[in-house]
């Protein structure tokens, strides 16, 4: 009786602590907020002198954490020009990616009267994203727009590893404490709390793994397009009208054929109207 009043009550400790870290945890939950930052382009990416803007907030003495001791820094941008050849740029953009170790996510194009235009998302090394953009940015032959972005998730980055270091250790209480259970409903029980508990690891695990994905990878979006000849282009115009024209002609045949009792009919009606006045006439002569 006493064992079973003991087992009881380890459970519910247990129990409770899983609840507190659960309850304690908001990064999955997608309220915890990461922090823009503003850095000094020349320094290489997570370097100490990125400015965070925060400091002395509760929990970062917690940095020491499985000797934490950086900047845990997302970078995006995104660039748009127009080039004087966009099978060179496309070329130049390429190499550029594999010389720095990156490769392309997503590639789209678009194709519009007076240019084609051509985007592409590339992820690539934290520290090979400055060198990249700026490659690309000079074969530019009119820049439009230039825009890049750093988020400081260091602060996400240490809870999330920490709470993910406890509950893994409160997972092993449970393994421990279900190899002394002895009955059906204390293992029913143990089961119960532990798969809760291993869902909170997977999900906790995949956060950390999606900004461990976004601090090692950064997104870069390069937009580039080519004017094309903005002549009025009288020949093809005319090629398209009589074209066109044609098709419009066999459509209105094809509808004919929908239409051929209205025909017959409308038909019908003007031959009996043309040989009754026919009739009237021979009569008056």
């Amino acid at each position: 009786m006493k064992t079973s009043i003991y087992f009881w009550a380890l459970l519910t400790a247990f129990t409770f602590s899983s609840c507190e870290s659960g309850n304690d945890y908001r990064a999955v939950g997608g309220s915890y907020e990461s922090k823009e930052v503003s850095y000094d382009e020349s320094a290489p990416t997570g370097s100490a002198n990125v400015r965070s803007g925060t400091g002395g907030e509760e929990g970062e003495p917690a940095a020491q954490i499985d000797n934490i001791t950086d900047r845990k820094i997302t970078k995006q941008g995104d660039i748009r020009f127009q080039t004087g050849d966009a099978s060179q740029t496309k070329l130049l953009i390429t190499k550029t990616i594999l010389e720095s170790g990156g490769y392309i996510a997503q590639e789209e194009t678009f194709n519009y009267d007076d240019r084609d235009e051509y985007r592409i998302e590339i992820r690539v090394p934290a520290d090979k994203f400055d060198p990249l953009l700026s490659k690309i940015s000079e074969s530019a032959e009119k820049l439009d727009s230039k825009n890049i972005s750093a988020m400081d998730v260091t602060e996400e980055f240490i809870d999330i590893s920490a709470r993910l270091k406890t509950k893994k250790e409160l997972e092993e209480r449970y393994k421990a404490l279900l190899k002394q259970a002895t009955k059906v409903e204390e293992i029913l029980a143990i089961e119960k709390e532990a798969g809760q508990l291993r869902s909170d690891i997977e999900s906790i695990e995949g956060r950390l793994n999606y900004l461990k994905d976004r601090i090692s990878l950064s997104t870069l979006t390069v937009t580039y397009y080519q004017k094309g000849n903005t002549a009025f282009g009288l020949s093809s115009k005319l090629k398209n009208g009589i074209q066109g024209g044609w098709n419009n002609l066999l459509w209105f045949f094809v509808g004919l054929t929908h239409m051929w009792p209205f025909v017959l009919i409308i038909a019908a009606a003007i031959f009996f109207f043309i040989r009754q006045r026919r009739k009237r006439k021979n009569r008056t002569a």
